[in-house]
């Protein structure tokens, strides 16, 4: 996770949804295994509130590998031949209060080519072999979603989501002072599948008001989590780390761009400019091979 609404259609015509009526309200914020986020700095006393647990991990990775050993052992499955390339439709949900967070297409077409940028390696990192491709805009006028969307996330979420396990429902929406945006992991579909997809503050999306967090990058971020990727802090300096070799591990989140710093001596310097540590969008700029590597497995094992 990264700290910190009518329906209108760009591939074909939909007729406008109106303003939904507002769903009785819930405090529970995402489930903590379920998702993760990006916090903003400057919020010492916010708890990242879905960073998983070591236990977490642990479970989630044993699923993960009996899977892809099932695919092992399949007649038409082979985890030595991953694609070289995943496709991802993507459905953008604009929630809005009126003119409050009612983003242009335009905008929305230039976070999508954030992403490409960012996963294809043109920012200077790996191309990890994931391209996105915006099909449908939805727009939905309601107050209550837009500057709450926690306490609404199943709400608007059972009224818009579109798709199945590949398809990348992504929404914006007022997410408050402290958090950028949320994400749930793949292999939570299976039990939750109306929760799946990406929540993002409008104002990180590229052009937005959001200081250093203005390029589209908590999209690129929290998107990486619904691929399969964990922070590249997960577990500090112990045990495996986020699970990808050539990320050095890092005892903690990275804030601003503090280059050449190394949490975890011996193992190389913090991977700062990563997309899944917690630095500004300015210091931000690439994904490795190793990521792509995860990706592809992760796809092959819950999204294809």
């Amino acid at each position: 996770m990264k700290l910190l609404a009518a329906v209108a259609l760009v591939a074909a015509f939909v007729p406008s949804v109106p303003s939904a009526p507002l769903a009785p309200a819930s405090s529970r914020a995402p489930d903590c295994g379920a998702s993760a986020a990006r916090v903003r700095p400057g919020s010492p006393g916010v708890r990242e509130p879905n960073e998983l647990t070591p236990a977490e991990v642990r479970a989630a990775e044993r699923d993960l590998a009996d899977r892809l050993a099932r695919l092992d052992r399949s007649p038409d499955g082979d985890r030595r031949s991953l694609p070289a390339r995943v496709d991802v439709p993507v459905y953008f949900h604009v929630l809005h209060d009126g003119e409050r967070g009612d983003v242009p297409t335009e905008r929305i077409r230039r976070q999508i080519a954030a992403m490409n940028a960012a996963y294809g390696g043109g920012y200077g990192g790996a191309d990890t072999g994931v391209r996105f491709r915006l099909v449908q805009v939805t727009r939905t006028d309601n107050p209550a979603w837009y500057s709450h969307p926690d306490r609404y996330e199943m709400t608007f979420k059972d009224q818009l989501r579109r798709g199945g396990a590949g398809t990348l429902n992504l929404y914006s929406a007022d997410t408050g002072p402290d958090l950028l945006g949320w994400s749930t992991f793949p292999w939570r579909y299976r039990s939750e599948p109306i929760r799946d997809g990406v929540v993002i503050h409008h104002e990180s999306m590229p052009g937005g008001s959001i200081p250093e967090f203005d390029r589209g990058f908590s999209a690129v971020h929290e998107t990486g989590h619904w691929l399969g990727l964990y922070h590249t802090f997960q577990n500090g300096c112990e045990g495996e780390g986020d699970r990808v070799a050539d990320t050095p591990p890092e005892r903690e989140a990275a804030y601003g761009c503090p280059t050449g710093r190394d949490t975890c001596p011996g193992d190389g310097p913090d991977p700062v400019h990563n997309f899944m540590d917690y630095s500004s969008d300015t210091c931000m700029r690439e994904f490795t091979w190793g990521q792509g590597t995860r990706i592809r497995q992760v796809w092959a094992a819950y999204r294809a």
